[in-house]
């Protein structure tokens, strides 16, 4: 149950915030180069969000993560929802994406795929780090008649010195892109939620698997065949009482009649 309502307030969230954290162009996305010799390792492990596009969420972070087994990417963007801080609701939102590296001269220079993406898959790529104080990515997804993107500036902590958010938007004016679409990030007042919490929503490419979308199916299956047997026993129970109460009914009236009739009848031999 518990798994079938994370996946409708996944939606919820994911629909309400579609527009959000991208700007939208028309023509090719710009052109932004990684830094070079850019080394994946030094890179690994949370970054906290100073400045991202187009966002009013809060407590933004990036986790990037190496998958020892196979050697695979993954990026885990986590959050407090704008629509239920507005309400007063602690939050957690988590959206997990896949990386990959097309060119392995060029590994700042990544593919990122993310389960709602129904545009596939987007550049992203990592155009300045220091790997121990401040970093920052820019992602570009071409669309009908244009593209999205967006860009971030991360620290290793959840606050960051101003001469290297200068630098940063610096370097990506050069690049061609408009620094004004960042939107500063709060980090004051940031919880985690228990994993039990439905507050805690978390999207991955496992989460619309078609396992899960069928276990979620005969869930959803089970409760309505469950509801409808239940509302047809209750249903059956107050026919039932209504019957026996009509039976009740009828069989006391006719034996009213019949005391009536017995008590009233006249004596015959007085009408001889």
């Amino acid at each position: 149950m518990a798994g079938k309502i994370s996946i409708v307030a996944a939606l919820m969230v994911c629909i309400a915030g579609v527009v959000h954290s991208h700007t939208y162009y028309l023509g090719s996305c710009p052109r932004v180069e990684p830094v070079n010799d850019f080394d994946m390792s030094k890179f690994l492990g949370r970054w906290y969000v100073i400045q991202k596009f187009s966002t009013a969420s809060s407590c933004w972070t990036y986790d990037f993560i190496r998958n020892k087994t196979d050697d695979s990417l993954k990026i885990v963007q986590s959050r407090d929802h704008v629509a239920l801080d507005t309400i007063g609701l602690d939050n957690n939102y988590r959206y997990t994406g896949a990386l990959d590296v097309p060119d392995l001269n060029r590994p700042g220079f990544m593919r990122v795929r993310f389960p709602m993406s129904l545009a596939g898959k987007a550049d992203y790529v990592v155009f300045a780090t220091d790997y121990e104080n401040y970093g920052a990515v820019y992602s570009c997804q071409s669309i009908l008649f244009g593209h999205r993107r967006s860009a971030s500036i991360l620290s290793r902590r959840p606050t960051l010195d101003q001469p290297f958010i200068n630098k940063i938007r610096s370097k990506l004016e050069t690049f061609g892109v408009d620094p004004h679409d960042f939107s500063i990030i709060d980090h004051t007042d940031c919880k985690t939620l228990p994993s039990t919490s439905l507050l805690n929503v978390e999207v991955n490419p496992n989460t619309f698997s078609t396992g899960n979308v069928i276990n979620v199916a005969k869930d959803v299956g089970k409760t309505v065949v469950n509801g409808v047997v239940d509302v047809a026993q209750g249903v059956g129970t107050i026919v039932n009482r209504l019957a026996n109460s009509t039976v009740n009914s009828s069989s006391n009236a006719i034996r009213e009649v019949e005391h009536v009739t017995a008590g009233n009848r006249p004596n015959e031999s007085e009408n001889l």
